[in-house]
Order: C-alpha cells, then structure tokens, then sequence
C-alpha cells in the first residue's frame, strides 16, 4: 500500500470510527420524553391552598398527564357559574372543574350541551357501586349520570366542652333535652345558639335545618314545588322553633347586625356556648385556636318522627367537559377518587368524601366522630335547599328569613311569603 492509498485508507478509518461512536453515544442517550397531554382544571373543590396542593401531587405521581391549574373562579357564586357556562358554550373553558353544585346550577351546566355524560364510565370503574343512591340521584339527570359527588357535608351543633362540664350538661339526644341545655346557658349568663346573619347567608340554611328537624322530606317536597308551603304544618313548627332561638333570648343579640364570621368569633371567644355548623367548620376552628376543647352532636329533631336526621348533602361534584381529552380526563378524576386521595383529604384538610372510605382510628377524635356519623347517617341527610330551589327563589328566601328574624313578620307570614315568591316563579319560568 502506497502514502497516497494509506492517506485514504485512515481517513475511511477515522470516518467509520467517528460514526461508530456517534451512533453509539446516540443509541445509550436516553429518548426524548413523551409529550404529557395537560388538562386544564379550574377547581378541584377545595379552598385555594389545598387545590394548589393536590395539583402539585398529580403532577409528580404522572408524567403522562398533567395538571394545568388556572385560580379564575374569584367572583361571586354567580358569577363563578355564569363564566363558567360561558366557557363551556364555547368550548374554551376547564377540562375537569371540581366543586360544582348540584341541583339546578349543574342542570344550567349539563344543558350546554358541553357536559359529559359519565354514566358508562360509572359502570366501568365500579363508583356506581361506591356512592350512596341519594347522593347518585342527586347528579343523575333524565336517567343519565353527569357529575361525581366529590364531598358530603351533614350540619350539627359544635359545643364548648368547658361550659358543659361547668353547667354539668350532658349531650341532648332529645328536643326537651336540647331547650333544657339552651335554658341552662342563658341563666348562666351565655349565648346558646350563635347567629350571625348579616348579608343573608347562612339564613336559608338554618330555616332549613329546623324545618327538616321537624318535616323531614316533606319538606324536600315543598322545596321542589309539589306541595305548597303554606300546607306544610310540619314545616311551620320547625319555622316556629327556629324563630324561638331568637325570640326565647338563647341566640345572641343583633343576628342581624353580625355576619357569618364574627359569629364563629362569638364562639371562640367563649360568649356563645354552642354554634351550628358543617365538617368544613373542624379545619376553622384549629386555625382559630380557641382555648377550649370542641365537642359535636347532632340537633335533636323538633319532632321525633322526621325521617331527616340534618341537613346537608353534595358539597360539591366534579365534571369533565365534553371537549376534553377523555383518557386523560379520566386519570385525572380515577385518581381524585382514590380512597388514598380521600383519606388525605379528611386527614388534612376535614373533608369528607362522598364515596365509601375506611375511616381511619388514628385522625383526629371530631373529625373522626363526624366522618363516622355522617357515614352512618347518609341515607338521613337532607340536601341543601339551593339543591331543590331556583337559585333566584333560594335569594330570596334568605332575605325573607331575616325579615322574619328583625320582626318584621312571623313565621306564618314567612311560610306565606315563601309561598307566593316560589309560586309566581314557577309560573314565570
């Protein structure tokens, strides 16, 4: 071989050389990651924190899909459901949107059109099996299933554990009982019930809670419409006992003049004895640190026939559009319902699923006896009136609640005035 031939044959050399360890360093690199397909949520149904805090757990558990979280929803409740539909309509709204209302908010979002029907995947992953038949029915719409209950939510009565043991009161199991305990608080110089109803809320919702303590469903017939309320004697007692809060001097004074809130302050500071509220309350009231120790009851019914243990129901539910991507939509929802998920949820934040879980022994003793009773009781819930009213009809119930509450008409008259504003509805819409 020739210097002339040699010089050809190193370069052929070094090329194949080079080559050789070009495409073996190329098939050693590791392959270039799957694009994830995102999914664009809105809400999970939590409070801002703890949505942030399960997208961030998605998102590390999956490299497939992933969680493309948008805080929009920061209006008012309608406005929140006004946008939301808007984007629905046009295909240019949330992929999965937790926390949805049931009832007609989640009929408004279903006749977009934009709503995904679910009932064949309840069937497929076995929920149907999971949730309890009157949750089911409450996201069931001409047969067809839509939402998934995400978290229930049963209404009792939160006491100070130090007034108690200082008036030496025992729990009430008994609406006797229950009147004996308020009399006992007010002579020692204590506010029984805490009431705090400035800018309507939660005035619907206390009503509410008396009329199914003394009603039971027929009370969820009035609010459907099918009976009048002026015909529900049983819901006029349930009026008369609520309105006897106030007027019997065991509420606190000015119910009026105080909202929500400042309520809830009454009870930590120690002036009220007692404050009717839901699971959501356990997570305020470690923040609020009050120093006393927290017990719960149920309220005992105003007639012991009712077939309504409390008031409650869906706190929220989950939808997936119809323009989403379906198998990426549904790993996102399989996992929110996972019973790993649910626990966290209880544990961390007091929420309590509305599908079967083991509750377990080791969180804290309330949120355990709460999530265990309402468990229990499911079947004994009675759903929130806005589930069963018109949104505009549920408005105007708390202004008429407060009327009563400042005076201004009794609870015949309320019945009366709930009568004529739900009838003329009907008959305009």
């Amino acid at each position: 071989m020739n210097k002339k031939h040699m010089a050809a044959y190193c370069r052929q050399l070094a090329l194949v050389v080079t080559l050789t360890l070009f495409l073996g360093a190329f098939a050693l690199a590791p392959a270039a990651a799957q694009d994830a397909t995102d999914v664009l949520v809105w809400s999970l149904g939590y409070s801002g924190d703890y949505n942030d805090t399960l997208v961030e757990r998605f998102n590390e558990a999956h490299d497939d899909v992933q969680i493309t979280y948008e805080d929009v929803l920061t209006g008012t409740f309608t406005e929140n459901n006004q946008k939301v539909r808007i984007a629905l309509e046009n295909e240019a709204g949330p992929h999965v949107l937790g926390g949805v209302d049931v009832g007609a908010n989640l009929q408004a979002l279903v006749s977009t059109g934009q709503v995904r029907d679910l009932t064949e995947y309840y069937r497929a992953s076995g929920l149907i099996d999971r949730i309890p038949p009157n949750l089911l029915a409450q996201v069931t719409i001409e047969g067809r299933i839509y939402a998934i209950p995400q978290n229930l939510e049963s209404v009792g009565v939160f006491y100070n554990k130090d007034v108690f043991a200082e008036l030496e009161l025992d729990v009430p199991t008994e609406w006797a009982e229950y009147i004996d305990v308020l009399e006992a608080v007010k002579d020692a110089g204590y506010y029984g019930y805490t009431m705090g109803l400035a800018g309507g809320w939660p005035s619907a919702l206390m009503a509410s809670m008396f009329m199914y303590s003394s009603a039971g469903s027929e009370y969820i017939d009035v609010l459907s419409g099918t009976q009048p309320w002026t015909d529900c004697d049983n819901c006029l007692d349930g009026m008369n006992a609520f309105f006897g809060m106030v007027d019997n001097g065991y509420a606190n004074p000015e119910p009026l003049g105080i909202d929500y809130d400042q309520s809830l302050d009454l009870f930590y500071q120690g002036i009220n004895a007692m404050v009717l509220n839901g699971p959501w309350f356990i997570d305020a009231s470690v923040s609020a640190a009050p120093d006393f120790e927290i017990g719960f009851f149920y309220l005992p019914a105003v007639n012991p026939a009712t077939d309504i243990k409390t008031l409650g129901g869906i706190g929220g539910s989950i939808i997936i559009a119809e323009y989403a991507d379906v198998d990426a939509a549904f790993k996102v929802v399989d996992w929110l319902t996972t019973e790993e998920v649910a626990v966290q949820a209880l544990r961390e934040v007091s929420v309590l699923p509305a599908f079967s879980i083991e509750v377990p022994e080791d969180i804290d003793p309330l949120t355990y006896q709460i999530a265990s009773e309402t468990a229990a009781n499911v079947d004994k819930i009675g759903f929130w009136p806005v589930t069963y009213l018109p949104p505009k009809v549920f408005g105007d119930m708390n202004q008429i609640v407060q009327g009563m509450i400042g005076g201004m008409l009794t609870p015949e008259e309320f019945m009366s005035e709930m009568q004529e504003t739900h009838s003329t509805y009907l008959a305009e819409n």
